[in-house]
């Protein structure tokens, strides 16, 4: 069968050129499968939302922690979505950080009415977030 295949090609040169020319075509469509064309590549990591959302509250629970009278502090952050991609057609223009929706700060401090309200005005500025989205609760002895 395959003798008699290549027999035909050999007799029948005009239909060899189209026959390589598919082959062609197919094989460029199967690796082009393959390539990295969407992959942002300006030599930065991308992080995960879980390991963006650790570093951020490892920072806030440190500048919490330097404020006079709040003492040892845990933070928890959500975010309203994950990280935003803006394209323009296939090309990728910028990558927007999650938008954070609230936060809970845990302190020893807490139970201090103007520690309480430095953390919140912190917070707020910090994201651009109301107060309502803030929480400052003291942390068990």
């Amino acid at each position: 069968m395959v003798n008699s295949f290549f027999g035909y090609l050999k007799r029948n040169k005009k239909s060899l050129l189209p026959l390589l020319l598919a082959v062609l075509g197919v094989a460029l469509i199967f690796f082009s499968s393959f390539g990295g064309a969407d992959k942002q590549d300006d030599g930065k990591e991308e992080k995960s939302l879980d390991e963006y959302k650790a570093e951020l509250e490892e920072e806030i629970r440190s500048l919490c922690a330097s404020v006079d009278g709040v003492g040892k502090c845990k933070v928890f952050i959500t975010f309203e979505r994950g990280e935003e991609r803006v394209y323009k057609g296939s090309t990728l223009i910028e990558v927007k950080p999650p938008q954070v929706q609230g936060v809970t700060v845990v302190c020893r401090g807490a139970d201090n009415d103007t520690v309480r309200c430095r953390i919140t005005e912190m917070i707020t500025a910090l994201f651009d977030i109301g107060s309502n989205r803030v929480a400052v609760l003291k942390l068990n002895s």
